[in-house]
């Protein structure tokens, strides 16, 4: 101690810097496990299991309407046009296209009962990285926590229904997901690398700028790169060493982000973009409004704000759509970051946990896939959670042995928050969707009706009226898309296809026989007396069933 008093400055710097670096090094040493091939292989294994669960059945589901709008997107970037679809960006776009084009090489070599369907190639891409997103989410949470943390939220990643339903729908969140994740990462691990590692640090922010560029070019949230800014800014991941140099974020931070972006999504640089982004943002494209939840009604649009549905749509979400161990590991985590809110790890999940359950639940518009991207913070505090739990029965009892305490709780914490969930994933397959645990009591379909069926058997709806249908009559619907595409599909493009809720339609002046298709999902404030007008003048013909409960019904009116 005395000799320490006695330094001259020149050698206190130094003796600071040996520190520093003697810290950064103890440091590595204990994120090492991160490179290890134990974690790689357990990661690996996870990919796997999660891919598998992801694809099975993923030809089994027709296509949804948004998903045709990807299909007819992909179709026009094989001819040149990458305008179709403009209020998304077109990362996701450029890999339903490449899937396509690997998807019909494959099926030309390929065995008849080989092929891949074009459902499966434009659900391909996300699949995939849903599954791969075990990569960011594990090296994120270990980071901030430990490895085992960091391997149990990968685990509830791999196995999460909910994750599992919106990997498997060809929409941007995924990707967005997937992309945010690794900027959180690596822009972390800036913060936690010494300033006397500039080179190391500056890797990391320039992975970091990439990663975010990429997430902008999969879903236009740029709330995301804020609100990671925003933690950085209010949390101190280390203490500098005195004379220690700051590692300031690098000045071509910022404009690698915009690089990135603008080279994997050139298409927000044409003007046909800003037109339709202009026309669709401010609500000039809706065509019908409404969002069915339970027997209610609401307008579902954000010019609502907070007018529109209510704001406990996703309380109720996360209350009756996760599985109920997982909602209790989660309420724990919560409990355990709040008990420690000063520590970084524990500040970041409860800064992102408020202000993403906050700000949409107050916005008017509201869909259960907005919900991806909350997926990751609420394996993150379920992890927690359970290590929590796991850390408190390690302290039980000392005694090692074959049925010791400490041993009958990881069993029994393995079986409840892990394997259970996992087995009620794997339960739910095909249509993940509709899983409702026991709060929501058996009401699958009933308070999220457009997100839990997402068009699921509307294919086959119209496969029956294909089959039966005179030539020239008039099939009735609420997805032009879907209906366009699988009456090409099905050879029947002789029908004459009409939108139930279009102002200009009358039943009346329809083509005879007419065959309605009706969607408790998409029940709007445009088309609910017309559908109860079906119901009264026509015959039911065919009601569809997904998980055991009525997803659509056709009507025929002579």
């Amino acid at each position: 101690m005395e000799r320490s008093l006695d330094l001259v400055p020149e050698e206190t710097a130094g003796a600071a810097a040996n520190l520093s670096r003697a810290a950064a090094a103890d440091a590595r040493d204990e994120r090492a496990w991160a490179l290890t091939r134990g974690v790689a292989l357990t990661l690996a294994l996870l990919v796997v299991a999660g891919f598998a669960l992801r694809a099975h059945g993923i030809a089994e589901l027709g296509f949804a309407e948004d998903e045709i709008n990807k299909l007819e997107a992909a179709r026009a970037y094989g001819q040149g046009d990458i305008t179709p679809n403009a209020e998304h960006p077109m990362l996701m776009k450029t890999l339903v296209f490449l899937s396509l084009k690997a998807s019909e090489a494959w099926n030309a070599s390929a065995g008849a009962t080989r092929q891949i369907s074009e459902e499966a190639a434009v659900r391909l891409p996300n699949v995939l990285f849903g599954a791969l997103t075990v990569v960011p989410l594990y090296l994120l949470t270990a980071a901030f926590f430990d490895k085992r943390t960091g391997l149990v939220a990968a685990l509830l990643w791999a196995s999460g229904v909910n994750a599992i339903t919106y990997n498997r729908i060809a929409k941007e969140d995924t990707l967005l997901v997937f992309f945010m994740l690794f900027a959180f990462y690596f822009y972390l691990r800036a913060k936690q690398t010494s300033g006397y590692e500039p080179r190391a640090k500056r890797k990391y922010y320039l992975a970091s700028a990439v990663s975010f560029g990429l997430m902008l070019a999969s879903k236009y949230f740029p709330h995301y790169f804020g609100l990671n800014m925003l933690y950085h800014h209010l949390v101190a991941q280390r203490e500098r060493a005195p004379g220690e140099p700051r590692g300031r974020t690098p000045a071509i931070f910022y404009p690698l982000v915009l690089v990135t972006f603008l080279v994997a999504n050139p298409a927000v640089l044409l003007p046909q973009t800003w037109h339709y982004l202009t026309a669709y943002s401010s609500e000039g494209l809706l065509t019908h409004h409404g969002y069915l939840m339970g027997e209610t009604l609401y307008t579902n649009q954000m010019s609502s704000t907070p007018f529109g549905t209510p704001v406990y749509f996703y309380l109720l979400f996360l209350a009756i759509k996760t599985p109920l161990p997982l909602l209790v590991a989660m309420v724990a985590g919560l409990v355990a970051c709040v008990r420690r809110w000063r520590r970084p790890g524990e500040a970041f999940l409860l800064l992102m946990f408020v202000l993403w359950i906050v700000p949409y639940s107050l916005a008017g518009a509201k869909w259960l896939r907005y919900a991806h991207s909350l997926l990751p913070l609420v394996y993150m505090l379920a992890a927690v959670g359970i290590m929590w739990v796991v850390r408190l029965g390690a302290s039980l009892d000392e005694r090692e042995g074959k049925f010791s305490p400490r041993r009958i709780v990881r069993a029994l914490v393995f079986l409840s928050f892990v394997a259970l969930p996992a087995w009620l994933a794997y339960d739910a397959a095909p249509h993940y969707a509709t899983y409702t645990n026991a709060l929501g009591a058996g009401r699958a379909g009933y308070y999220f009706p457009h997100d839990e069926f997402y068009d699921d058997g509307l294919r086959e709806a119209i496969r029956h009226v294909v089959e039966r249908a005179p030539a020239r009559a008039s099939i009735v619907h609420e997805t032009p898309g879907v209906v366009r595409h699988y009456l090409q599909k099905f050879g029947r493009s002789d029908l004459d296809s009409r939108v139930l809720s279009d102002p200009a339609f009358r039943l009346d002046a329809a083509p005879r026989p007419a065959y309605v298709i009706l969607q408790r999902g998409r029940t709007y404030y445009e088309n609910r007396e017309k559908m109860r007008d079906v119901r009264a003048r026509g015959r039911k013909v065919y009601e569809g069933f997904v998980g055991g409960v009525s997803a659509v019904e056709v009507y025929e009116v002579k």
